[in-house]
């Protein structure tokens, strides 16, 4: 009986030393981000997802031109808002997203030659970039909350190509972020 608890012992020191050194190999590291900034507020969107639906090749009529059919409107708001620090200081909104090459204004991280183009919807032809900032409102003579809270931007989705010709088929998939920015 002693000699099998003494074969057996370096076995079970041996699984031991071997558990705890594989433990201590896994690491995880967190990176923690943060802004110090002057003001914040909440952005919200109408909705967290556009469906704008199936278009054929021959419907690109235009390079870098929206089909009419597949522009869909949506907003983006601002709620929470601290109040402004001064008066004229303004809330905007910054857009960022993957582009297609050579084309800052068509939204698309799938490299088709196919993409999404914004526009406000009180300026229909004039599209917006990635990393542009979009004035949602501004402070008044005697900044308060309300300067921006709800204050919204409508704005229209729509699909363009980079060509009329050789329109690449499949899905175009197009995160876009939105990012308060104060002044």
């Amino acid at each position: 009986m002693r000699k099998a608890i003494s074969t057996l012992t370096p076995a079970a020191l041996l699984l031991i030393v071997a558990a705890g050194s594989a433990q201590a190999a896994s690491n995880a590291q967190l990176t923690v981000t943060a802004n110090v900034v002057a003001a914040t507020c909440d952005v919200s969107l109408s909705t967290n997802s556009l469906d704008l639906g199936n278009y054929t090749a021959t419907q690109f009529t235009g390079v870098a031109t929206p089909i009419p059919a597949s522009q869909k409107t949506f907003t983006v708001g601002l709620n929470n808002c601290q109040i402004p620090l001064q008066a004229a200081d303004t809330a905007n909104l910054v857009v960022s997203g993957q582009t297609l090459g050579g084309n800052p204004n068509l939204f698309n991280s799938t490299g088709t030659n196919t993409g999404i183009m914004l526009n406000e919807l009180a300026t229909p032809n004039t599209f917006i970039t990635s990393g542009q900032k979009l004035t949602v409102a501004t402070a008044g003579g005697t900044p308060a909350a309300s300067d921006f809270n709800t204050k919204t931007l409508s704005l229209q989705a729509g699909l363009a190509s980079t060509t009329t010709t050789g329109i690449s088929l499949g899905g175009v998939n197009a995160p876009i972020l939105f990012s308060f920015s104060y002044n």
